[in-house]
Formats: structure tokens, C-alpha cells, sequence
């Protein structure tokens, strides 16, 4: 019998991908939470996302905004109605040991002669 995970195909690798992402509906994200430790392409799918996604991020350079920017952006804020914000609909921390290991990559990459 052909084990459906054969050769890295998973019927929900996309769904790893927005897990990932966090990017997920609560259905789909509890999907994947539940199918992850029983699935190591989906695993593996979602740990290179994160790390694609955390590389990214700092690929960018930091740029403050100009102070009449700041202004700018603070006026219009002040004058538009403020609806109180709940805390959001349902959001799952990154698994630990992702996080650590993204953290040591993002490290070691930022160290690295460019």
C-alpha cells in the first residue's frame, strides 16, 4: 500500500504553508495543529516556511520614518473614531523548538560576511 506521504506529497502541505504563515482560519489552522506531529512533510514543509519567512524579515533594512511623517500619521489617526479591538478570533504560538532553531539561523545568517 502507497503511504499517501510518499515522496513528500501531503494533501494538506499548502494548508503547512499558511499554518506557517499563520495565516490560517481557526478550522484549517486546528487542522494542521492536530495533523503536524503525525506527518513529517508537513513538518518539514512548515519549519522551511518559517525559516524562509523569518530570513525575509530581517532581509529588509531598518528605516526610521521622517519626524513629519510621524506627524503626519499621528494626525490622522487622532481624527478618525477609535474602535475598541478584542484579541484576535484565535492565533497559536510558533512550536518552541521552530522558534529557537529560526533563531540561531537568523543569528548565524546576520553574522555572516555579505
Amino acid at each position: 500500500m502507497t503511504h499517501p506521504h510518499h515522496h513528500g506529497h501531503c494533501p494538506h502541505r499548502e494548508l503547512a504553508v499558511g499554518w506557517a504563515l499563520h495565516a490560517l482560519e481557526p478550522t484549517g489552522n486546528s487542522l494542521v495543529t492536530a495533523h503536524l506531529p503525525d506527518c513529517p512533510t508537513c513538518t518539514h514543509t512548515a519549519t522551511q516556511t518559517e525559516e524562509v519567512a523569518a530570513l525575509l524579515g530581517l532581509s529588509i533594512p531598518h528605516v526610521t520614518p521622517s519626524a513629519q511623517l510621524e506627524h503626519r500619521i499621528l494626525r490622522a489617526t487622532s481624527t478618525t473614531t477609535k474602535t475598541p479591538l478584542g484579541p484576535p478570533a484565535h492565533w497559536t504560538p510558533p512550536t518552541p523548538h521552530i522558534t529557537r532553531r529560526l533563531w540561531h539561523r537568523a543569528k548565524n545568517w546576520l553574522r555572516a560576511p555579505r
